[in-house]
């Protein structure tokens, strides 16, 4: 799995692609990806210092961002691929944690339960 594999399946659920944002979430679940869940997922400990070390913002603000680009996902993205990729509907929005765990349990193919 690639950066750019992630970015396209972002792509494919997002309200606005183009959007900052959603760079950063990329880049979270590119590095989640790589990350053993069995022990939890911290992000704001694991990968976004990473992220903050590559891109040179605070984790604030990409907290913020990953935070905005779940929203734009759910308010303006299609909730139908979203669906396809976690497998159930949804009625509320996911978190950003949520959304980054559904998105890397897709790619890797590794069951969410």
């Amino acid at each position: 799995m690639t950066l750019r594999d992630v970015i396209t399946l972002i792509q494919s659920i997002s309200g606005h692609p183009c959007h900052r944002s959603y760079y950063c979430l990329a880049l979270a679940v590119y590095y989640s990806c790589q990350l053993s869940f069995f022990m939890g997922l911290n992000l704001e400990r694991q990968v976004y210092p990473l992220i903050s070390q590559e891109i040179g913002l605070p984790i604030k603000s990409i907290a913020r961002s990953i935070s905005r680009a779940t929203i734009d996902c759910w308010e303006y993205g299609d909730h139908k691929r979203l669906e396809q990729i976690i497998k159930r509907k949804l009625i509320e929005p996911p978190s950003p944690k949520e959304l980054i765990l559904y998105l890397c349990t897709y790619l890797t193919d590794f069951p969410a339960y």
